[in-house]
């Protein structure tokens, strides 16, 4: 009998760990469209009730996501969507375009028919995402693509230490496609890196990944530069930040 409810008791605690991790990719889910921008509170009601939930999962994945950096948890107010400073981000980039050189460089030493195919199917929705001007779908197939080189790499703990930092830059990396053309050219680069890639290329795919990386960096830094021109018709809405009660431009609580 004691088994049986210790055997009932670890069902259920999986099952907790199993639900709260659904919650967590939920609510970076949210981050990643921008519904939780940076600073953004975590409301545990709203969210609960919003995800059919109770406050316990949505409260265990926040506390989640603060270890993988992506939320601050701030004492006697709650948990907060990270905000993150340009300089931080720089050194970001900086660290992803050493790893990414290196996985693209494994890669091409050792790539499967399977992946080649995998990665050109990826290839090929982004550029149908572009040609219909969609550009959820193509951030979404545009971190795939990036992922799956980490993974097909066969490093797990570079892929590991590269997708900690790179959900720091979900909004960021977001934003880099605000700009006409933005999305072209990096899928021209993407193009570019996986002909090396399957081109055998260890040297030229590691000098692509790398190029590629600063590239996205550049385009970010011009996203922002073209958010902070003098305000249009177009632009965006104030964001709040945390530490006020003012509003700034999104491009200034990154």
């Amino acid at each position: 009998m004691g088994t049986r409810k210790m055997s009932t008791i670890g069902a259920q605690q999986e099952g907790q760990r199993s639900l709260a991790s659904k919650v967590q990719l939920a609510l970076e889910a949210l981050i990643w469209s921008g519904a939780l921008p940076p600073g953004a509170r975590l409301n545990e009601v709203a969210l609960a009730r919003q995800l059919g939930v109770s406050r316990g999962p949505v409260r265990e994945a926040a506390r989640a996501m603060e270890r993988t950096g992506l939320v601050t948890v701030i004492l006697n107010r709650g948990a907060f969507v990270r905000t993150l400073s340009i300089d931080e981000a720089m050194q970001i980039y900086e660290l992803n375009s050493v790893l990414f050189g290196y996985a693209a460089s494994r890669l091409a030493v050792a790539c499967t028919g399977e992946q080649a195919m995998t990665m050109r199917s990826l290839l090929e929705q982004m550029d149908q995402a572009i040609a219909a001007g969609e550009r959820d779908a193509f951030f979404a197939n545009n971190n795939l693509f990036h992922e799956r080189i980490l993974a097909f790499s066969g490093n797990a703990a570079m892929e590991r230490t590269y997708l900690d930092h790179t959900r720091k830059l979900l909004l960021l990396r977001r934003r880099s496609f605000d700009r006409a053309g933005s999305m072209t050219e990096s899928n021209h680069e993407h193009h570019l890196l996986l002909d090396s890639i399957l081109a055998g290329d260890a040297a030229l795919a590691r000098q692509r990944a790398e190029a590629h990386t600063r590239s996205g960096r550049a385009r970010f830094l011009s996203a922002i530069a073209y958010a902070e021109e003098p305000a249009k018709p177009a632009a965006g809405p104030c964001v709040p930040r945390v530490q006020d009660a003012g509003c700034s431009r999104p491009s200034a609580i990154i």
